[in-house]
């Protein structure tokens, strides 16, 4: 793939991941951690590969954020969706045609690991830190089932994106 064209796609899906997030909360706030980043992200990772699941991951979190607030949380969102992202993009090298329903439920499982990877920092600071995650885990939850629903809807959509920008067709092809 040409260095422009890949660039240019990263750019694309680090956008979308973004705007995703940003209008997911925009449009749903009722809906706590209902929003399709994590599965963008994980889609993107299995189709281009680990390196390019961070990238996207790092900045469609730094994008985000400067609309959504910028904190010391930042830093642990951009490691948490980067480690998702490695762990896909890891998955899909390994495993060239995962089952489209296997992959649905390890976005689900992906929500809970968010979760837990965003909540470590306080196991540090905190004194009961075993309450403060269980009393997260509701969010947790609609993070996992908002994961499932957004893979399943965007897979499909992306994978064809994918057809089309990937000249080389480098794209693994998720069975169903």
């Amino acid at each position: 793939m040409f260095a422009t064209r890949k660039l240019t796609l990263l750019a694309m899906l680090t956008a979308l991941a973004a705007a995703g997030r940003i209008y997911a909360n925009v449009l749903f706030p009722f809906l706590p951690n209902l929003q399709p980043m994590t599965s963008v992200i994980i889609i993107c990772s299995l189709l281009l590969g680990p390196a390019a699941g961070a990238i996207i991951a790092v900045l469609s979190t730094l994008l985000s954020n400067m609309i959504l607030g910028m904190g010391l949380w930042t830093l642990w969102q951009m490691l948490a969706w980067g480690l998702i992202g490695l762990l896909f993009g890891s998955i899909g090298k390994l495993w060239r045609n995962p089952h489209l329903l296997v992959m649905t439920a390890a976005s689900v499982l992906t929500g809970y690991m968010y979760g837990l990877l965003i909540s470590l920092p306080n196991l540090f600071i905190m004194e009961h830190f075993l309450a403060y995650y269980v009393a997260g885990l509701s969010f947790d939850t609609m993070h996992a089932i908002g994961n499932g629903i957004f893979f399943i809807i965007l897979y499909p959509v992306l994978s064809r994106l994918f057809d089309k920008w990937i000249p080389d067709n480098r794209k693994k092809t998720t069975s169903s």
